[in-house]
């Protein structure tokens, strides 16, 4: 997980345990998607939030960030690049 925040500069906003680890919850940016109006359809705008859940298993006992390997990553609202 320290690898994770060093690599991305993204820190957990949230965090659960589950039964094989922590899953943390990180919070990105905004954005906005605006979708054209035409031909009397009026023009669109709304906002999206990148979140991801971060699925984590223990390595030792101390609960530091060194602590947690990552084991799998679902996004949600996150562009595709």
């Amino acid at each position: 997980m320290a690898d994770f925040m060093r690599r991305t500069g993204m820190t957990p906003t949230d965090m659960y345990p589950t039964s094989s680890g922590r899953t943390f919850i990180v919070n990105g940016p905004a954005s906005t998607i605006v979708i054209p109006g035409s031909y009397g359809v009026p023009t669109i705008a709304a906002q999206r939030q990148c979140r991801m859940q971060i699925d984590t298993a223990a390595i030792d006992g101390k609960g530091l960030a060194e602590s947690w390997r990552v084991t799998g990553i679902t996004r949600n609202g996150c562009d595709s690049a």
